[in-house]
């Protein structure tokens, strides 16, 4: 298994195509982190993104010899639990057992998905609870901002700038051109930023 670590993909792959599993696992150790990160920025729920993460590596195990090997296996994989993760996301019925009730100024009330780690980590800045009260309400308003914006625009926000992917990746996971990539990207930050000002401008 040691000699695995060192092995690159497309070896790996290879491998695994002839039958070595442990080549197979090692694929999916390489890149479980990232699915299940990716997963979880669209889902905002730990057990749906793992539920995707193991959705994906059986897929990929049952589909593994359609990979012709023309993209990156890495951005084989990527698509598979992109797919997955909207799959989940339409069927969301309900977040109600997720939802926090935001009370402005003028008792306007704002329901949102939260990240509850980050929620946690902000709850413990308690030098400063003026600002630990603004960073939290900044990280509900983000997440309720991108909850609203279209499929098209979020996935391609979420790979870009929370997955740090680059608009060539984007565009080979998406299969779309560069252009189409930056152009969504382009109308999905316009379509932001207009979400959050309007937010913003209720909590003054």
């Amino acid at each position: 298994m040691s000699k695995l670590i060192k092995q690159d993909d497309a070896t790996l792959v290879t491998l695994a195509k002839n039958g070595n599993v442990s080549a197979f696992e090692k694929l999916i150790k390489r890149y479980e982190d990232s699915i299940f990160s990716l997963a979880y920025r669209i889902l905002q729920d730990k057990e749906e993104a793992y539920d995707v993460l193991q959705e994906t590596a059986l897929s990929a195990f049952k589909n593994l010899k359609k990979f012709k090997g023309k993209s990156a296996f890495s951005t084989w994989i990527y698509k598979i639990a992109l797919n997955y993760a909207l799959m989940h996301k339409r069927k969301q019925k309900s977040l109600e057992k997720k939802m926090t009730v935001i009370s402005t100024d003028d008792d306007q009330k704002i329901y949102d998905t939260v990240d509850t780690d980050k929620f946690a980590e902000i709850q413990t800045l308690e030098d400063n609870p003026l600002k630990t009260l603004e960073e939290q309400e900044l990280i509900n308003i983000l997440n309720d901002s991108l909850n609203k914006l279209p499929e098209k625009y979020r996935t391609v926000f979420i790979l870009k700038e929370l997955e740090g992917k680059s608009i060539e990746e984007i565009a080979k996971i998406l299969n779309l051109s560069p252009a189409a990539i930056k152009t969504r990207l382009h109308r999905g930050r316009i379509f932001l930023k207009g979400l959050m000002e309007k937010y913003l401008n209720l909590s003054i």
